[in-house]
């Protein structure tokens, strides 16, 4: 009689990945040599990574990925740069049981529902713009409100607590705060960043998110304490082709070491598309009104000049039975009296994922 023999422990691994390339036009302002002046092809995301699961392992699990096509800017306000290689998602993770589990490592800081979703479920090309914040040549740069990948721990659950009509989900995370790709923290001082989620049945979701992270910046000796309090509500409905998403962003940033007053962020949008079904592919038009003051209290008299309302209609399309996606969007641009400018902008991105 043959003795049985344990069977060994593996690990199921996939790698993934995705390649996003295509047009980048902006209107070009007279007025500046900076805007529209380097308009044409570009690679915004070449992806690749591996997860990796074991189920015998008390269901461990891990993701990497390295993004191939980082832009690393020389000077703002100047498209003058690279693409290189950097990484994005290093991060393993136990779940012990379904509704907790501890990931440790870097990936999403889990804050803003938009931030948090994939590239291939966006309705548009871009995020807006109180997310992503204006880029070299499209405007005045401006950076948007975005935690980004951060170095920490979290504590969330594997799936959403509850049963098919209402669900709900959390995430506790302890971050350095600094960013990502950093080799220490930048003064010892722990972020936190937390974030629930409503479901109910397939057709709504309400999130909420809040976080703190005290900041140090500058170059030695000259370094300076800065400390951001953020909030965020947003609202998803998804009934059979319709998809609609609002959300509001407040973040407040204290300068205890410099002594001047507090600076308020505030950035919402609504969006709505609807996704028209065929035998082998799908399109479907949307529109979306975003939101972005950097400077809504906080600065001198005339800083309502950073205001920007960003109108952006577009159409999304793709193929049923393989993963190929394109966008193609027009963004009519608005930004506050003094600082106006003719920088309309036309994007037109596939994507393939594998």
């Amino acid at each position: 009689t043959p003795v049985p023999t344990e069977k060994p422990k593996t690990w199921d691994l996939a790698p993934f990945g995705y390649l996003r390339a295509g047009l980048d036009y902006t209107l070009k302002d007279d007025r500046y040599s900076f805007i529209g002046r380097n308009n044409g092809f570009v690679l915004d995301s070449a992806r690749v990574g591996l997860d990796g699961h074991a189920a015998d392992f008390w269901h461990l699990a891990f993701r990497i990925s390295i993004e191939g096509a980082s832009d690393e800017l020389a000077n703002p306000n100047t498209p003058i740069g690279n693409l290189s290689v950097r990484l994005r998602d290093a991060f393993a993770r136990w779940d012990p049981i379904p509704y907790i589990g501890v990931q440790v490592g870097q990936f999403k800081a889990p804050f803003q529902e938009e931030e948090l979703r994939g590239t291939n479920t966006l309705l548009f090309a871009s995020r807006a713009v109180g997310v992503e914040g204006v880029g070299p040549g499209r405007g005045f740069q401006t950076p948007g409100i975005q935690l980004d990948r951060q170095v920490g721990a979290m504590l969330s659950p594997s799936q959403p607590i509850g049963g098919a009509a209402v669900a709900a989900s959390y995430y506790l995370m302890v971050m350095n705060g600094n960013g990502a790709n950093q080799l220490l923290d930048d003064n010892g001082h722990f972020g936190v960043v937390g974030r629930t989620e409503l479901g109910i049945y397939d057709y709504v979701r309400i999130g909420a998110g809040v976080f703190h992270n005290d900041r140090t910046v500058g170059e030695p000796p000259n370094l300076y304490n800065e400390s951001d309090t953020g909030l965020t509500g947003d609202l998803s409905l998804k009934v059979a082709g319709l998809q609609a998403m609002a959300a509001v962003t407040h973040v407040r940033t204290v300068f205890p070491t410099v002594g001047v007053s507090a600076r308020v962020q505030l950035a919402f949008q609504a969006q709505a598309g609807y996704k028209f079904e065929f035998d082998n592919w799908h399109i479907g038009p949307a529109y979306r009104f975003a939101y972005f003051h950097p400077w809504q209290s906080g600065g001198a008299d005339g800083f309502d000049a950073f205001r920007l309302q960003y109108h952006t209609v577009g159409i999304r399309s793709g193929l049923t039975k393989l993963p190929l996606q394109a966008w193609l969007n027009y963004t009519l641009t608005g930004e506050g009296e003094g600082r106006k400018l003719d920088n309309d902008r036309i994007e037109f991105m596939g994507q393939v994922t594998f």
